[in-house]
């Protein structure tokens, strides 16, 4: 009960916290003093979240050692199936027998089999194989080498550009681009006259909206425009009669009265030729007329 605050003596509940915190500090402990190979760890602070953060460290640590020690039972597994498979093999003493008569030049022929296989991830080569593993390996360097080509032409084009904008910087930050003294002068004049036409802006709405009002709407619609344009065309109309009118008395006296006299001299003249035109219409059809006998 040592461990325990004076608090969790009267709360059941505050107890048990605490003793799961003080198991989980005594596991922190013994695994801090196995990575420092017993040697005590650095001072540090002793708090809820930084035993939390330990906690969650101590188990992803277990769980890599966890894997690390199944990889390495894995492969020590297939290196003792891969030793017993050999000692198991009858060739092998002829192998390695033909291996030591090898000379040199076939000793470095066949260690650099071993590197191409090994290289192309051919457990079990053939010559068709590692060439066509060969051609594959050229034409990925090749295009390995064209990719570095568009990389190194875009990196000059990349420095030309950022030549151009330290040129640009230093331009911008040359006294040509430089405020003008007086900017705090021109600024509070810009400001004051912005202000008085912000005090007018009100009244200058008011006058807008007083002239509009006694002005009264105005609105034109089509209708109005088709209707406008019908009047126009009988006015037309109109002026074309009187036009008419106007050129058959043509060649009269400006007198009224003259007017007069010579257009009643001009109605005898036409009623003369309208009975002249009668009476001979009467004798030609007197005289087309078959005439009859006597008896």
């Amino acid at each position: 009960m040592a461990h325990l605050s004076p608090s969790a003596i009267f709360s059941p509940s505050v107890a048990r916290l605490q003793q799961a915190a003080a198991k989980d500090w005594n596991y922190i402990d013994a695994w801090l003093s196995t990575k420092f190979a017993g040697k005590n760890p650095p001072p540090y602070e002793r708090n809820h979240d930084i035993l939390k953060a330990l906690l969650a460290l101590a188990a992803l640590n277990d769980t890599a050692d966890e894997e690390r020690d199944l990889i390495a039972r894995v492969e020590a597994r297939a290196l003792e199936d891969l030793q017993a498979k050999e000692d198991a093999d009858s060739h092998t003493e002829l192998l390695h027998s033909l291996e030591d008569n090898l000379t040199k030049v076939g000793q470095t022929s066949l260690d650099t089999l071993a590197a191409m296989s090994v290289v192309l991830n051919q457990p079990v080569p053939t010559i068709e194989r590692l060439g066509r593993g060969i051609v594959d390996l050229q034409v990925t360097a090749y295009d390995l080498e064209q990719v570095s080509e568009r990389v190194s032409v875009l990196e000059a084009h990349l420095m030309n550009e950022l030549d151009n904008i330290n040129a640009l910087i230093k331009d911008l930050q040359s006294d040509e681009y430089q405020p003008s003294s007086d900017l705090m002068k021109q600024t509070i004049d810009y400001q004051r006259r912005a202000k008085a036409l912000s005090a007018k802006l009100p009244e200058q709405r008011d006058r807008m909206g007083s002239t509009a009002t006694g002005s009264g709407p105005s609105k034109i619609t089509i209708q109005d425009v088709k209707l406008e344009e019908d009047k126009f065309k009988a006015m037309m109309e109109t002026v074309k009669d009187l036009e008419a009118k106007v050129k058959s008395y043509h060649g009269l006296p400006q007198d009224v009265d003259l007017a007069r006299l010579e257009l009643e001299g001009l109605r005898l003249e036409l009623r003369g030729l309208t009975l002249q035109r009668d009476s001979m219409f009467e004798g030609l059809v007197e005289r087309e007329s078959p005439k009859k006998t006597r008896s």
